[in-house]
């Protein structure tokens, strides 16, 4: 069969271009929708061979496309629309009608594509999932550990697989409460009592608050402002709570009767990997038990500290009432100890899942009706009762919660410290295991620091004082919690580390785009250094820039350190230093007024940073549904992170791959059951579910499913970071269950790259002197051609990370892994 023109260029001599035909079709394909309509499986109507002989052999293979992150629509990555470019650029070039054989990559083979970008896209009020980053660092952090949790562990690494388990889902309970006492921090703290407390003063700065602030308002006394400000973390809750269970049930799926053949060597192969509706089901329970327990906790502890004053004093309040609180408290404080400790358990036994599923909900239900119980008892009429300064109670509550963070953070350390030790992962795992953890410590301090942010700017506009501590005319004495200047001192840090960060990078760029600049003179005979050369090295350089980022990741963590060194202090001493404004200063006195005030300057700087961000997330998110290369930026990060089941924070965006990687399986194994053979083509983070769906397909499948990856992350990204289900050991696995595998990469794809697997006989530890490169093990050529090839005006483009299906090595590995065609039938 002839070429075909080469929309976007040539190709060098040294590499031939094998013969091949267009990648494109004339038909619209026929689309199938799920009842929830998020993730479409398109299929071409294959094409009737009229032209064939009737006894010509016919190929029963299709080639199964799977996209990565940026998605599209399905007639584009189908590339079934009517025109196709034959010459020329994006911006100007050379159409003509599509044929029929433009339907197949390789004449024979029917394509489909896996459309499930809507899974992480579609509506654009989604943008707003990204400000529930925290949360998903969290979830990512627990599937970042360097050993596995396995039912047959003993010893030492069971000890600390169970503690790094429960390291993190204590620290992502610690964020659902943060987030509470956040949001309380406004309502019932600023508004409900420091706001009402004020009276008269508060009426002429927001008369929109006279209804809760007069005097003559039924609302004015300190219980009923509570009771009204409680009314924003109960929304903030009850939207969380609704988000979490739609999603849910959004994303679940019917899994097969046909159970795959699981591996120790492949975690992702076991039967009930991807049902998490048990698990998320009970940490939602237990989460928003705890989240109602704050709200109830910061209406009790007012009232009832006023009434031990109360009895103390022999004042005038119910005799009966300081018992009565008494016991709401105890009852609080067990039903959230209890919720507390469902959270640690590691939920392998399904059947475990179920039981602890129905506890969670009782103890949720029992904290509903204690909160309706601790409202009845805070707005009892107490005479003399008034609200003076901040909020009692929620001051203490946040210190606590920020030495119980610090502590965990080192408790996932050394969980994961031993767990490298005992486990050994394959040598190029990130951090040496410190990844994990790193993760969960960036995760917890952004979340605290948008939860200051937003009491810090929140008090900025209820008060009308500018960002200074002087007073001004007209403005409220609102004063949020000074532990919260912690945070935000330590995020004004993370903006000059980040800004420092960014000019090293830049210099590291810049040195080796230099030293690109002699293997591109080579590579493509260069005798002169042109602006082509530079664009080149330039895109090389930036393709290895991906090495770089467990060096990022600890320079991030250098806030960390101290907090957790004051939580630690705060644990041994028993002092809990509320921040900087009331830390001692071991400053000599004329020097003390001027670093106080540098500190003061810093947290102001650090709660206007901490607004920026938030509102920069919600405009980032979406601008990522409207343009494709903030989609593809966005996305490459988001993809990952949502990747994983919830098994840390139910209340985190929902995992894509539950609701893609069961469907996925459930067409491959109808068509492969039927005698059909599949080539699963995965592109990007496509190429991970495509692996995940060959980990759950059952043993009858082996013979008739092949496997074709390019601008994969499977080992770049998930072998280092997820060491404990990607690596050497489980890629040799999943090469045994696929007739064939081709990996394709590119040296300017920074996502995309070799995949290295364990050779045969190598021991457990997947020493690197044992390891093997599946298939591609040279980089396919980017750009193809250094000059315009004969009929062109342009050179090729640089590609990076972007059509690998349209380079002439993808049809040739298409046609290398595809079983032999049948032989022709003579007679009859």
């Amino acid at each position: 069969m002839p070429d075909t023109p080469e929309p976007s260029g040539s190709y060098e001599p040294e590499h031939p271009r094998p013969a091949s035909p267009s990648l494109s079709a004339t038909r619209a394909p026929a689309v199938r929708r799920s009842p929830v309509d998020t993730a479409v499986t398109t299929v071409v109507p294959p094409v009737a061979p009229t032209a064939e002989p009737r006894s010509a052999p016919v190929r029963n293979c299709v080639e199964l496309r799977v996209h990565g992150v940026s998605g599209g629509q399905a007639e584009e990555l189908l590339d079934v629309e009517p025109a196709m470019r034959v010459g020329g650029d994006r911006l100007a070039g050379f159409f003509r009608w599509r044929r029929e054989p433009d339907t197949q990559s390789v004449p024979g083979v029917r394509r489909e594509i896996f459309a499930w970008g809507n899974l992480t896209s579609g509506s654009s009020t989604r943008a707003f999932w990204l400000l529930l980053l925290p949360f998903m660092m969290l979830n990512v952090a627990y599937w970042m550990r360097p050993g596995r949790m396995d039912r047959g562990q003993t010893g030492v690494r069971r000890a600390a697989s169970i503690a790094y388990g429960a390291g993190v889902r204590l620290l992502a309970l610690s964020l659902t409460v943060l987030i509470t006492l956040a949001s309380a921090g406004i309502g019932m703290d600023l508004v409900g009592w420091q706001c009402a407390g004020l009276g008269e003063t508060c009426v002429q700065a927001r008369p929109w608050l006279s209804f809760l602030a007069a005097p003559s308002s039924p609302l004015s006394a300190p219980g009923w402002g509570l009771l009204v400000g409680a009314v924003l973390p109960a929304a903030v809750i009850v939207v969380l709570w609704r988000l979490s269970r739609r999603t849910a049930a959004d994303y679940e799926v019917v899994t097969g009767p046909v159970p795959p053949d699981h591996s120790e060597d492949a975690p992702l192969s076991h039967p009930d990997f991807w049902r998490n509706s048990e698990i998320m089901a009970r940490l939602r329970s237990a989460h928003i038990a705890l989240a109602v327990g704050t709200v109830a906790a910061l209406l009790l502890v007012p009232a009832f500290q006023y009434d031990l004053s109360a009895r103390g004093g022999g004042s005038a309040a119910e005799p009966g009432l300081w018992w009565l609180g008494t016991l709401l408290a105890l009852l609080l404080a067990t039903v959230a100890a209890a919720s507390t400790a469902s959270v640690l358990v590691p939920g392998l036994d399904p059947r475990w899942n179920a039981r602890a599923d129905r506890f969670c909900r009782v103890l949720r239900d029992t904290m509903l009706v204690l909160v309706f119980a601790v409202a009845l008892y805070t707005v009892w009429p107490r005479p003399g009762w008034v609200a003076e300064g901040r909020l009692p109670g929620s001051g203490t509550m946040l210190n606590t919660l920020f030495a119980i963070q610090g502590a965990l953070v080192l408790m996932l350390l050394v969980a994961a410290l031993v767990l490298f030790a005992v486990d050994r992962p394959h040598e190029r795992t990130a951090m040496r295991g410190l990844a994990g953890p790193s993760t969960a410590a960036l995760g917890t301090l952004l979340g605290g620091g948008f939860s200051a942010a937003l009491v810090y700017q929140g008090s900025l506009w209820l008060s009308g004082c500018g960002p200074v501590s002087a007073p001004e005319a007209g403005c409220l004495a609102l004063s949020p919690p000074t532990a919260y200047s912690w945070l935000q001192l330590a995020f004004a840090f993370e903006a000059v580390i980040v800004l420092a960060v960014v000019a090293v990078l830049a210099l590291r760029l810049r040195g080796a785009v230099r030293a690109q600049l002699p293997e591109v003179t080579s590579l493509y005979s260069r005798s002169v250094r042109d602006r082509r050369t530079w664009d080149i090295a330039r895109a090389r350089a930036a393709g290895r820039m991906t090495e770089v980022l467990p060096t990022v990741l600890a320079a991030l963590l250098l806030p960390v350190v101290p907090l957790v060194g004051l939580a630690l202090y705060s644990i041994i001493s028993g002092n809990l230093v509320a921040g900087p404004v009331d830390a001692p200063m071991a400053v000599a006195g004329e020097f003390q007024g001027a670093v106080q005030s540098a500190l003061d300057a810093l947290v102001g700087v650090g709660s206007l940073l901490g607004g920026v961000s938030l509102v920069a997330l919600v405009w980032i998110g979406r601008s990522a549904y409207r343009d494709r290369p903030t989609r593809q930026a966005v996305g490459a990060v988001w993809d990952v992170g949502t990747f994983w089941p919830r098994v840390a924070h139910p209340l985190a965006p929902p995992s894509y791959a539950e609701r893609a990687v069961p469907q996925l399986t459930a067409r491959v194994a109808r068509m492969a059951g039927e005698g059909t053979d599949v080539v699963l083509s995965g592109h990007s983070q496509g190429s991970v579910l495509a692996a995940a769906t060959v980990w759950q397909l059952p043993r009858s499948c082996r013979s008739r499913v092949r496997l074709i990856t390019h601008g994969s992350p499977l080992d770049r990204l998930y072998a280092r970071y997820f060491p404990a289900y990607f690596g050497p050991a489980s890629f040799a696995d999943l090469t045994g269950r696929v007739s064939a595998w081709r990996n394709l990469w590119r040296v300017t794809d920074a996502i995309g790259g070799p995949v290295r697997r364990r050779g045969a006989g190598a021991d457990d530890g997947g020493a690197e002197v044992s390891l093997e490169v599946v298939d591609q093990a040279e980089p396919l050529p980017d750009p193809r051609s250094y000059d315009a090839p004969p009929g062109e005006a342009r050179r090729p483009e640089i590609l990076g990370h972007s059509h690998y299906t349209s380079d002439p090595a993808y049809a040739e590995a298409l046609s290398e892994v595809l079983p032999p065609v049948p032989s022709a039938r003579h007679g009859g």
